[in-house]
C-alpha cells in the first residue's frame, strides 16, 4: 500500500467544480415548438449555415430517429454521417474518423456520441430530441467549445414535451447561477451508454 512509501496524510483531495457546470462560453438556445415543427426548424438551421460554420452535431433519442433523420437529409441533399448503437463498434470508429477528418461536416447521432470523442470541430449541437437527463444534456453540451476549438459554440435544443420544460428550468437557474446541476455530483462513475 500506499502508507509503507509515503504519509498519506500529506496528499491534498482535489476536486474539480467545472465538472458538473456549463461551459460559460457556450451559447445555449432553448425552441420551445412542436413536435412537426422540429424537422423544418433543423432544415432552416442547416441551410442558413455559412459553408465556414464548423461541423454540427445532431443529437436523437434513438438509433430509428436517427436513420429516419439520414433519409431526410439525403432528399435535401445535405451530406451528413449517422453514428448509432446498433452499428459495428468498426463502422462506428470508421464513420466517427471521417467526421473528425472533415470529410463531412454534419453528424446526426445518439448520446452514443457524446461520451469522450473529440470533437475540437464541432461549432454546434443540436439537440434534435431533448435529453432525458441532465446527465445525458451536458455531455451533449460538452461536444462543442472544447480546447482546440477554433469557436465558443452553440447549442441549440428543440423543447417539445412538458416534462422537458422542467429539465430546461434546472439548466438555465445553473447556467445564471454559475452552479453545478442539480442532483450530479462531482465524481464520475457512470458508465457510458450501452444502446443508442
Amino acid at each position: 500500500t500506499l502508507e509503507k512509501f509515503t504519509d498519506v496524510g500529506q496528499f491534498l483531495t482535489l476536486g474539480t467544480q467545472s465538472l458538473h457546470r456549463l461551459p460559460p462560453h457556450v451559447q445555449q438556445k432553448f425552441v420551445r415548438l412542436k413536435g412537426r415543427d422540429k424537422l423544418p426548424e433543423l432544415l432552416h438551421l442547416l441551410k442558413e449555415r455559412p459553408a465556414s460554420g464548423g461541423a454540427v452535431l445532431i443529437f436523437c433519442n434513438s438509433a430509428s430517429t436517427v436513420n429516419w433523420m439520414g433519409y431526410i437529409l439525403d432528399d435535401h441533399k445535405i451530406k451528413h454521417l449517422r453514428l448509432q448503437g446498433q452499428m459495428s463498434a468498426a463502422a462506428r470508429a470508421g464513420i466517427f474518423a471521417s467526421f473528425q477528418k472533415g470529410d463531412v461536416s454534419v453528424l446526426i447521432c445518439t448520446d452514443l456520441a457524446s461520451w469522450g470523442l473529440d470533437t475540437s470541430s464541432v461549432q454546434l449541437v443540436v439537440n434534435y430530441d431533448f435529453p432525458d437527463t441532465l446527465q445525458d444534456y451536458l455531455h451533449r453540451v460538452g461536444r462543442v467549445g472544447r480546447v482546440g476549438s477554433k469557436a465558443p459554440g452553440a447549442v441549440v435544443s428543440f423543447v417539445t414535451h412538458r416534462w422537458d420544460v422542467d429539465l430546461v428550468r434546472k439548466i438555465e437557474t445553473a447556467a445564471r447561477k454559475r452552479t453545478g446541476l442539480p442532483g450530479l455530483d462531482s465524481s464520475i462513475n457512470k458508465s457510458p451508454p450501452k444502446g443508442g
